[in-house]
């Protein structure tokens, strides 16, 4: 099941507004309104402040408040990275692209050694 992020659902329930009225108004899919509604995706900032506009109510009210602990997660993230850096790890990469030409991206490995070390940083942070 998709952690619930929106309340979309709850606010097209409390108004008059049939799914069909409003996809076709947004000119999206049924189906989007319904991924939407089940959570399983996730509108825009754009199209939540459509939704919003149409239904006549604050965008706060199509989200579903995420309480989060504090750990220090931020600051632990900071100094990990910046010892990243200090041990040779690149911000970004070059890498070959097929019509030959070269592009910048994000060092896989600094994402990968950033997320780890998150996910271990907020592992071990909970009681």
């Amino acid at each position: 099941m998709s952690k619930k992020i929106n309340d979309i659902a709850k606010a097209i329930k409390n108004s008059p507004l049939q799914v069909a009225a409003l996809a076709l108004y947004l000119d999206v899919d049924d189906t989007t309104i319904s991924k939407w509604n089940s959570n399983i995706a996730q509108p825009s900032l754009k199209r939540l402040n459509e939704v919003g506009e149409i239904l006549e109510i604050d965008n706060k009210e199509l989200l579903t408040s995420q309480p989060r602990k504090q750990t220090g997660l931020a600051g632990a993230l900071q100094v990990e990275y910046k010892r990243l850096l200090s041990v040779g790890l690149t911000k970004k990469i070059i890498i070959k692209e097929d019509n030959g030409g070269n592009k910048e991206v994000n060092n896989p490995e600094m994402v990968k050694r950033l997320r780890e070390f998150a996910s271990k940083y907020v592992n071990n942070a909970k009681p």
